[in-house]
């Protein structure tokens, strides 16, 4: 073999060993890719910089594309598995066709909402996690969105401990030409319904206000109806709204923490119509529908 035949063989040997590193290194970098996708109604979706939330029972993954389309998949587990979205079993998944306040989210919590999603990788030494999942969310007129094909991986998440905080719930109204402060405020959320209520210092007023959305609300104006009451007491008698809102401002199922606000009408005891005015709530509530 002449000298110039060894050169080239040697040439060749050396550029073939440096196409495989190099390809070694990208493969390594799309391994270590972080990434959200998938296909809404047909159309790709791909969230810029996803991330996630992770408490003690809960996983919550955040997805948000350029042009502000957003996908929340909230997983009431830490554990590896497949689940199915339920409004009982505390997973399911949400579509917001934009960030801007008050767009009411389709929810699989929502009417004939379904959906599913696997958790396959959860690193605890690189705080990162990794699952794929579909799901058909709606909102209250009927309209919906598939989501399928979707994928998440090597989402950074940070481990948030809700219940090592402290938090001071307030409930205010005005009536009567007075502005009042609850003493004592609760907030409930059950099966079928989310109650807030604030009870007023009874040494200087038996009354207090009560007010009863769907355990699924979405952020947003909601009108007192079929699904939506309240009430005012004072003494012994409740006197039901019969006119008015609620404004929810924040609905945060991870921390448990509702607000908004809220003003209606009801007659009084001669049929005379009376208000009630600058209801506000904000108030961190009692989950009745998970088991610790």
């Amino acid at each position: 073999m002449n000298r110039k035949l060894s050169l080239l063989l040697v040439s060749l040997l050396m550029v073939s060993m440096a196409l495989i590193c190099s390809c070694g290194g990208t493969s390594s970098g799309k391994a270590n890719l972080v990434a959200m996708y998938g296909l809404v109604n047909g159309s790709n979706w791909r969230g810029a910089d996803p991330t996630a939330i992770v408490s003690e029972h809960k996983i919550k993954v955040n997805g948000t594309s350029a042009n502000g389309q957003t996908i929340i998949i909230t997983l009431n587990s830490k554990e590896l598995g497949e689940y199915t979205f339920s409004p009982t079993n505390g997973h399911y998944a949400e579509f917001i066709p934009n960030m801007a306040s008050g767009t009411e989210r389709f929810s699989t919590l929502t009417g004939d909402g379904s959906g599913f999603v696997r958790l396959s990788s959860f690193n605890e030494e690189t705080n990162s996690l990794g699952g794929e999942f579909y799901f058909k969310a709606y909102r209250a007129d009927g309209s919906f969105k598939s989501v399928t094909e979707g994928r998440f991986t090597n989402v950074p998440y940070t481990y948030y401990n809700f219940e090592e905080e402290t938090y001071t719930s307030t409930f205010t109204f005005s009536q009567g030409g007075r502005s009042w402060t609850a003493k004592e405020v609760y907030g409930t959320k059950t099966d079928t319904a989310m109650v807030v209520s604030g009870d007023c210092d009874r040494s200087e007023a038996w009354q207090s206000v009560s007010l009863q959305m769907p355990n699924n609300v979405s952020e947003g104006v909601h009108y007192f109806g079929a699904d939506v009451s309240g009430y005012f007491q004072s003494g012994f008698y409740n006197f039901p709204a019969t006119a008015g809102a609620i404004t929810v401002t924040e609905y945060n199922s991870e921390a448990r923490v509702i607000k908004g606000t809220f003003f209606f009408n009801y007659r009084d005891n001669n049929g005379n119509v009376q208000s009630i005015s600058d209801g506000t709530f904000d108030i961190k509530y009692t989950d009745l529908t998970v088991v610790e």
